[in-house]
């Protein structure tokens, strides 16, 4: 059975990393070859489940890191001889019958540029086999190695590969033997030469990975077989965290769940990784972070770390949860053993479900022992009952010791449950609250996408570009991809400059609304394709090169040429002049559907367009291109040279204005057209000083069955207090108001039956926000830095809306409850900005409602049908007390799963 895990896992352990990221893999990538690079990808992604394997491998690891042996080859060679060996095709095999041509063919052949490639393949692949043949010499008889050495050795000693390590490197090969070394290279063996390099590849990994052990001081942990049901690890600590604090953890059958409590900062998920990552690269036979390891082989890894919601597949932050634990459950209920990871295990749903739903899950994975299950938790009512019902849970946390009003953290584990709760201590100390009240001085800007001082245009991060989902071509899902249904690269290019860069200024973004709409109400299809005006463009870019006389002389050298000797420059001028006629006579025709008499958004570059095709130096274009379609005349190469000036110098400005002109009519009428297929509206925007919103069946544009709300907002009522049971649609909601208010900035149709807003200077959300173990930022702090992050820009004064899903989900209840009390009652006051706030703390809506504030309270109903919730998604007023999380629970099945 095969080591399992998932792309979540990889994440969430940082594996691979993301773009510009260190990663775990990057720590132990020193190859020397770009196919030992590979090789070692393929490690990473395959981990082994097989303890001889595992030890076997760890073996030859370990063997080379007490050798300090260093990668006896030059990188180039192999470069050199991979191109070589990819020269497949039969008509490239040299010829022993040219030897009888004599000295001065031998001579030519080498000046050849095909023989070079061949020749040098051939002394390259020489090179590696001699140094290869006496790197073995080194290689001890009682070295794990030995075996590997042998295959090696018996793939050397085949048909005529001898001969090639008694050749003197520097001396000249000369013809015949070229000729019989590449025989036996590139075709009599070189399925045995492939595998000879493969050899050198892995033993690349080999030396880098033990270089690597030297270097970190890793040690090499011994694989134990299944059966035996035990994890010993001393001294275990995060590779990536600079100064880490090593822990030891015994796990055996009988304490197989470890139940992790601490407070926010404490260290918990930065020691779950740690646990997560040392068991990976432990079953993957690599050293690991740790003074002592030996472990009992698994069958796989799963973690649920940093888990988004999934709007494209309806699923909440807490049905998300529950579907990752059916994932896993299910993997358990076909006998595999798991090493599991959770942590702040149902965070997206309300404490009373998250505190049963915890003991439920915990229980029954308590019953499987045969695997691991790692649970952190703020929770600790749930530990308590937990210590009753099961023998085998492990309570372990890590200590906080108070020093003032400062938290200092020990990241040392200990026995039991702590009681440790300092969210708001946290809170304060980062001031978030000061900076609502006060203000806060300002900064030259922060790396995160917000820009200091006063507001220039419409701002979102890239946190709020991600949460909500906004821009990326390649993205699933995303709001550019619904609307780039454009046919030229340049529309492409202004749909993402309009991605980036939305409007702050009613007047223009009513003016763009208004070219949408017109374009929408004609109903238009584009003319030209994306090749079309792609060769057009490129073409009209390459230039003509200088006065009509040097153009003319130029194009009938050219056309000689290509007579004379096939040149091919000729060729690629008349297609571009070909194309650029088709193109202008086909704007002519296109453009001439146009009112010319008619006032319409897009009349002055109608206008233009029109007045560059009636330029009389275009009057014979009509005739000449029109004979040429017909076949009448041919391309001559004076027609050529006399429209490549044209088009190429004389009316190049302004040709390339009217491809500009039909960028922006491309783009336009794909837009419009996706306004008219969804039943997409165009939002009005007002001046800033009106500060309202309203809108009437908004929904969320990727979904083509949303179901449509109202909602208002003013100066005195700019807080909309959100609540509803899990899978209510709350999140989906908020994404579709964020989505909205973001392509109205854009001029933008939007999902919504009507919408009337006041413009602003930005939006920002906190949605899906991740920890940061590189800044040493947990779940709770990464959202405390957030909220700080918005807190300074909403009391610099700008007017910003402001999305905020589930706040403080990454404490516990009380802290949370202490948090989002007093933060939303302290942004509530800046009525300049919108806020929407999202919470399963319903008592904190009961709070607020006792004070005068702008608050206004909605939620999204449950109904339910026996056993089964059903959801409305239609917003009502008040406060929700729905509550069906372990219901759901239930219906998805998981806890009969594990117990099976």
């Amino acid at each position: 059975m095969s080591f399992t895990t998932d792309q979540q896992t990889l994440n969430d352990l940082n594996i691979f990393g993301r773009s510009g990221e260190d990663s775990i893999a990057g720590v132990f990538q020193r190859t020397a070859t770009r196919n030992g690079a590979a090789l070692l990808e393929e490690m990473f992604r395959h981990p082994l489940s097989d303890a001889s394997s595992i030890n076997r491998r760890s073996a030859i690891f370990q063997h080379f890191s007490s050798t300090g042996t260093s990668f006896p080859f030059q990188r180039e060679l192999f470069d050199i001889a991979e191109r070589y060996l990819s020269i497949t095709d039969e008509r490239t095999r040299l010829s022993g019958e040219q030897q009888n041509l004599g000295e001065r063919l031998t001579s030519l052949i080498a000046e050849d540029n095909e023989y070079k490639t061949l020749y040098r393949g051939i002394t390259a692949l020489i090179e590696i086999f001699q140094n290869l043949h006496s790197f073995l010499k080194e290689v001890g008889t009682a070295s794990p190695y030995q075996s590997e050495k042998a295959a090696i050795q018996t793939l050397l000693a085949a048909e005529g590969l001898p001969a090639l390590l008694k050749e003197q490197r520097k001396s000249k090969l000369p013809y015949a033997r070229v000729v019989t070394y590449d025989n036996y290279l590139r075709f009599r063996h070189r399925e045995g030469i492939r595998r000879l390099l493969q050899h050198i590849y892995q033993l690349d990994v080999y030396i880098s990975v033990g270089q690597v052990a030297v270097e970190r001081k890793f040690v090499f942990p011994l694989a134990l077989p299944a059966g035996e049901h035990r994890v010993s690890m001393q001294g275990i600590y995060h590779p990536q965290v600079k100064q880490a604090i090593p822990n030891t953890l015994d796990i055996t059958a009988d304490n197989h769940v470890l139940f992790l409590t601490g407070a926010n900062m404490a260290g918990k998920s930065t020691f779950m990784k740690t646990l997560g990552i040392t068991l990976f690269l432990a079953h993957m036979g690599f050293p690991v972070p740790a003074s002592r390891m030996e472990f009992s082989v698994l069958d796989g890894i799963y973690s649920t770390i940093n888990l988004p919601d999934d709007l494209g597949m309806g699923a909440s932050h807490f049905y998300a949860e529950v579907q990752r634990i059916k994932k896993i459950a299910g993997e358990l209920g076909q006998g595999r053993r798991l090493f599991v990871i959770f942590d702040e295990l149902f965070r997206g749903t309300n404490v009373k479900d998250a505190y049963e739903a915890t003991i439920a899950l915990t229980a029954a994975f308590a019953g499987r022992r045969d695997s691991i299950l790692v649970l952190s938790t703020h929770i600790i009512e749930a530990g308590e009952v937990l210590a009753q019902q099961c023998p085998n849970i492990d309570f372990i946390y890590l200590p906080t010791r108070m020093k003032g009003s400062t938290p200092v953290y020990s990241y040392k584990l200990e026995k039991g449950i702590t009681a440790d709760r300092h969210g708001m201590v946290i809170i304060n100390n980062e001031g978030v609250l000061d900076i609502l009240r006060n203000g806060t001085p300002k900064t030259s800007g922060d790396k995160d996408g917000f820009a200091a001082g006063p507001a220039i245009g419409f701002t979102a991060d890239k946190q709020t570009l991600d949460d909500l989902n906004l821009t990326g071509k390649y993205k699933p899902g995303s709001v550019y991809s619904l609307f780039n249904q454009v046919q030229t690269g340049g529309a492409e290019r202004l749909l993402d400059a309009m991605f980036r860069q939305p409007l702050s200024d009613p007047q223009e973004i009513n003016r763009r609304s208004s070219v949408f709409l017109y374009l929408q109400g004609k109903a238009l299809d584009f003319p030209f394709t994306r090749q079309q005006l792609g060769l057009v463009e490129e073409y009209l870019n390459a230039g003509s090169g200088g006065n009509k006389l040097v153009t003319t002389t130029g194009i009938l050298r050219r056309r000689i040429m290509e007579a004379v000797v096939k040149d091919e420059s000729y060729g690629p001028i008349r297609q571009g002049v070909q194309t650029t006629m088709d193109f202008l006579h086909g704007c002519r025709q296109w453009l001439g559907q146009f009112d010319e008499k008619e006032i319409s958004p897009i009349h002055g570059q109608l206008s233009t367009a029109q007045r560059i095709l009636a330029d009389p130096r275009l009057a014979d274009l009509a005739a000449d291109q029109g004979a040429v379609g017909r076949g009448a005349v041919s391309l001559s190469w004076q027609m050529v040279a006399r429209y490549h000036h044209l088009f190429g110098h004389t009316l190049y400005k302004e040709i390339s204005h009217l491809c500009e002109i039909l960028y922006e009519l491309d783009l336009g009428i794909a837009v419009s057209k996706v306004a008219r297929q969804k039943g997409f509206t165009y939002a009005q925007a007002l001046p800033k000083r009106d500060a309202i919103f309203r809108a009437v069946d908004l929904r969320h544009p990727a979904l083509d069955k949303g179901v449509g709300n109202a909602i208002t907002m003013g100066p005195e009522s700019n807080v909309l207090f959100l609540t509803g049971a899990n899978m209510a649609g709350k999140s989906t909601l908020m994404k579709a108001f964020g989505t909205a208010i973001y392509l109205a900035h854009m001029g933008f149709p939007v999902a919504a039956a009507e919408m009337v807003f006041s413009v602003k200077d930005g939006l920002c959300s906190s949605i899906n926000v991740p920890d940061n173990l590189s800044l040493g930022y947990s779940h709770f702090y990464a959202e405390v830095q957030r909220v700080k992050q918005v807190a300074a820009e909403v009391s610099s004064g700008k007017a910003l809306v402001v999305i905020f899903d589930e706040l403080f989900k990454g404490t516990n209840v009380k802290d949370a409850y202490d948090a989002t009390l007093a933060v939303t009652a302290t942004f509530s006051g800046y009525n300049n900005c919108w806020f929407v706030i999202s919470t399963h703390i319903t008592e904190v809506g009961e709070t607020l409602k006792e004070e005068p504030n702008n608050l206004q309270f909605s939620y999204l109903p449950t109904i339910m049908e026996g056993a089964r919730p059903k959801y409305t998604y239609r917003l009502e007023k008040g406060i929700s007390t729905d509550r069906h999380g372990m219901m759901i629970i239930g219906n998805e099945g998981i806890l009969d799963i594990i117990r099976r």
